[in-house]
């Protein structure tokens, strides 16, 4: 009778022992559960369509992560955590459960699941999850592939240093954000961002960039903002910064991300129009279409996050840009001031409520019949800067040579063409003074632009003519006096991307020669050489720009 009640009590201690095990640890199914990866933002990858069903932003991100138990006791309530601070919880339905919440935190996260019932828990391994957010919190600092000819060098403070990056530059040029010199810049202008809308100038690029654009549109209201082309933005692949297909956000998109997380004081800003891009703008006449705008920049920039603010890059008020039948010298100016003080108080309600500083800030022409239009001085009370485009001066699109970028008034100008107070070669009185640096900030200046508001522009590409032959010269002693005859022409592979235009890259390694002084063949080509670009500085510091 004893043997048989101690061999029962064996049998309870074992029963009970069984019954008080926890439960058996999940096993993360991460390719049941898209790698997991999960994103705020919902993007189309594989296909095209117009931008509103191509991008949808949520404020939560919808995750469902998939757990196995396929062996013990399977528990009857879940937890997880990510980085230990427990974000869900749900419960058990067997050998195999999806969990699924939402969750509004990007970020790069160590997630655990913990299986639990009456008698424990018990965590699994740990493994990394993505919640994905457009400010870049999920990535890593982005991986730099610098030019070695790039030299670091120390910012002056309160100077603007800064660069346009464009869309289009990772196909032929195969220049990608990676690329970019960020230690020596403090602002990236982001080109372009069209406008829905009449966007006839853009049929002369060619190509498929206007059919991409009504693509692009198709679903979206006039005078509301867009991507131009979704593939460069966010659906291609660039392996050197970790980008993988199941990748919730790629492209240049992903990587200006990654590159504000190695540079975070860094300002990233949307240019809005451009050259072949501002035909909308002359509607802004209208205040409706200047609301519709500036509200969809609003959802534009709480969409794109790593944005620091929003360019304007209309070309130009008042006319004189890609469609010479647009522009209205009476309306054109309050209308630009106007927009400005719009985007202005939608910036100031984005900061109040994501607690952040947006700039605003805008490329403009500086030609005397360019500033003419607008009460710069009225505008900028409203910005933070005023990008002088002071280039493109003189160029192919006619035979006159000139500098297209010049500082000061060349030798080779008429009496009084400098100042505006002499005649042409026609006998007609000079509109204005020369287009030259100096000329445009002097005249923003009178205009009552602060100096610490305006920022100088250099081109670091030149523009050429063909056939400038000594003949044509008026002056043997200056080539500036001679006569062009057509567009420089070359190819891309010489740095000839487009006729009249060549890259910096192209000058260096096939126009300047030996000793700098450039090649025989006759072409007139006009940059930024070594010499203007040191008195450039001493410009900029001699009128406190």
């Amino acid at each position: 009778m004893i043997r048989f009640n101690t061999c029962a009590a064996s049998i309870a201690l074992a029963l009970s022992g069984t019954a008080l095990a926890a439960p058996t640890a999940p096993s993360i199914d991460m390719y049941g559960s898209n790698n997991l990866q999960f994103s705020k933002i919902e993007l189309a990858m594989e296909t095209t369509s117009g931008y509103n069903q191509m991008v949808k932003y949520h404020d939560k991100a919808k995750v469902d992560v998939k757990f196995n138990q396929w062996s013990g006791t399977s528990g009857n309530t879940y937890n997880i955590y990510f980085d230990g601070v427990k974000v869900a919880t749900g419960p058990i339905t067997g050998s195999q459960t999806t969990a699924s919440f939402e969750y509004g935190q990007g970020g790069l996260f160590d997630m655990e699941i913990e299986a639990c019932d009456e008698t424990g828990c018990s965590k699994s391994a740990p493994a990394k999850i993505t919640i994905a957010d457009t400010d870049g919190a999920h990535l890593a600092p982005l991986a730099m592939n610098i030019d070695p000819n790039n030299k670091s060098y120390n910012t002056d403070p309160n100077t603007v240093v800064g660069t346009y990056f464009v869309e289009w530059g990772i196909y032929g040029r195969d220049y990608t954000v990676d690329n970019l010199p960020a230690d020596n810049l403090t602002h990236i202008l982001y080109g372009f961002i069209p406008i829905c809308g009449p966007n006839e100038s853009v049929k002369s690029v060619g190509g498929n960039s206007y059919n991409a654009l009504m693509t692009a549109c198709q679903g979206v209201n006039d005078y509301e903002v867009v991507i131009h082309d979704p593939w460069a933005a966010f659906q291609k692949s660039f392996p050197q910064a970790g980008h993988e297909y199941s990748s919730p956000i790629k492209g240049n998109y992903a990587m200006m991300m990654a590159l504000k997380q190695r540079n975070p004081d860094l300002k990233i800003i949307p240019s809005i129009g451009g050259w072949t891009l501002s035909d909308p703008f002359f509607d802004f006449t209208t205040k409706a279409n200047r609301d519709t705008f500036v509200a969809s920049v609003k959802k534009f920039l709480n969409t794109w996050k790593f944005y620091d603010g929003v360019d304007i890059d209309w070309e130009f008020p008042g006319g004189g840009g890609a469609a010479p039948e647009l522009g209205d010298p009476v309306n054109d100016g309050p209308a630009y001031i106007a927009l400005m003080a719009e985007l202005r108080a939608m910036l100031d309600e984005l900061e109040a409520e994501n607690g952040r500083t947006y700039e605003l800030t805008s490329a403009i022409g500086v030609g005397h019949d360019k500033i003419e239009d607008v009460d710069y001085g009225d505008a900028i009370q409203y910005m933070d800067y005023i990008f002088a485009m002071t280039y493109d001066f003189y160029g192919g699109w006619n035979n006159v040579l000139g500098h297209q970028t010049a500082l000061n008034c060349g030798n080779f100008m008429r009496p009084g063409q400098c100042d505006g107070s002499g005649i042409d070669e026609n006998g007609e009185p000079y509109t204005g003074p020369a287009y030259t640096t100096d000329n445009g900030i002097q005249l923003l200046l009178e205009q009552g632009v602060p100096a610490n508001k305006l920022v100088v522009g250099t081109a670091m590409y030149g523009r050429g003519w063909e056939g400038v032959l000594p003949s044509s010269l008026s002056d043997p002693s200056d080539p500036m006096t001679g006569v062009g005859n057509g567009k420089l022409k070359g190819s891309s592979a010489q740095g000839v991307w487009e006729d009249g235009v060549i890259d910096y890259k192209g000058i260096k390694a096939n126009m300047l020669g030996a000793n700098n002084q450039g090649i025989n063949g006759f072409e007139r080509l006009r940059r930024n050489g070594r010499s203007a670009l040191r008195l450039e500085p001493h410009f900029r510091s001699a009128n406190h720009l």
